[in-house]
Parts: structure tokens; C-alpha cells; sequence
């Protein structure tokens, strides 16, 4: 019984902390309506030098030429023991047209310390699974197939499941990360005409 309340009360507080992170970082519920044009620029200028930055990796490269559209989300992740992870990005076709606004957050029990500051990108192969993604239905695992910095050159260039998935800190690029228990969904603040 002991260890049963204490996996409940983990889990708990790992959906507190991915929730506080996110609001800690990205609290766009208090952000004042004439402050939200200036919030979705730097959005969609973090989500441009994010994919300048992976355009530099040629089989991540190549992958962006074939995909249907893309989501880059400024995130942050941290913890002790009970961990999270928040962020706000955009989700677009490659045509530009139409951003959505989102959010994501996880939450989990593990080692960690600290905070860590990421891009996480994520490519769709085809419009069926953008659509689902952009609906708020879509959920995908992956697991972690590159180490960052010199060792992640050369990452993976393939889709898996209609989708690649990447993590980008100044210290490189992972491919395909562990993307299991993330949940994303549209911003009804930010979303013009939602909310």
C-alpha cells in the first residue's frame, strides 16, 4: 500500500513540475492581448533560427526538403528525482501559411539535476499526421539513436512513423529523441480567433 502512495504521489508531483516548468517559462495565460502579436513574432523568429540551425546537418536537411511541415518548441526541462519538461513553439506546413500555436509538457520520476534549455523539432512526412499533431490527437516514442556535439553529426535521416524528431542545444543535435508521455496541444491564447 506504502508503495502504491508513493507512486501516485511521483506521479503527481512529476505533472506539477512539467506543469510549473511550463508556466514558470511560458505563462502566455497572463500575457496581456496587445502583447500577443509581439509573443507569436518571437515565436515563429525562435522557430526560423531553429531550422537554420538544422538545415546544417545534410541528412536533416535533406528530411526537411521532403517533409510536409514542421513544429519547433522552445523548451526547458528540469528536476531532481521528479522531473518535467514545458515549452510554447509553432507548427506549420512547409508553405509558412497558417502557424499554429501550441503548447507541450511531460512530466516524470528519474535522475536529473538542473535545468536544461533545449529546441525540440519535430518534421512530418505527410499532412495526415501534421493534422493529427496540430488537433492535439497525435503521440509518438521514440528513443534517443545519437549522443549531442561531435557524436551527433550525422544524424539519423529517415521518418519514422510520419515523423523525425530532434533535439537542439548549443552543444549539437540528437536525433529521434524520447519523445514517450509528451503531450502537445493548440494554444487558446495565442491561436488568433481561439479563446
Amino acid at each position: 500500500m506504502r508503495t502504491f502512495m508513493r507512486q501516485t504521489f511521483a506521479l503527481l508531483l512529476s505533472f506539477t513540475a512539467a506543469s510549473a516548468i511550463a508556466q514558470h517559462s511560458y505563462n502566455d495565460e497572463a500575457v496581456k492581448d496587445n502583447d500577443l502579436a509581439q509573443r507569436r513574432a518571437e515565436i515563429l523568429q525562435m522557430s526560423k533560427t531553429a531550422i537554420s540551425e538544422l538545415r546544417k546537418d545534410s541528412s536533416a536537411d535533406k528530411l526537411l526538403g521532403e517533409s510536409y511541415g514542421q513544429a519547433v518548441f522552445d523548451t526547458t526541462k528540469g528536476g531532481f528525482i521528479v522531473t518535467g519538461a514545458g515549452g510554447t513553439g509553432v507548427a506549420m506546413s512547409k508553405t509558412g501559411h497558417m502557424p499554429v500555436f501550441m503548447h507541450m509538457g511531460a512530466g516524470g520520476v528519474g535522475l536529473g539535476a538542473g535545468l536544461e534549455n533545449y529546441k525540440l523539432i519535430i518534421l512530418f512526412e505527410n499532412k495526415d499526421t501534421y493534422d493529427k499533431f496540430v488537433e492535439g490527437a497525435w503521440s509518438a516514442g521514440f528513443s534517443a539513436q545519437a549522443a549531442a556535439g561531435a557524436a551527433g553529426k550525422g544524424v539519423v535521416g529517415k521518418f519514422q512513423n510520419g515523423v523525425a524528431v530532434y533535439h537542439q542545444t548549443d552543444k549539437g543535435l540528437i536525433a529521434q529523441v524520447d519523445v514517450t508521455g509528451v503531450k502537445f496541444w493548440p494554444s487558446d491564447k495565442l491561436n488568433p480567433g481561439i479563446g
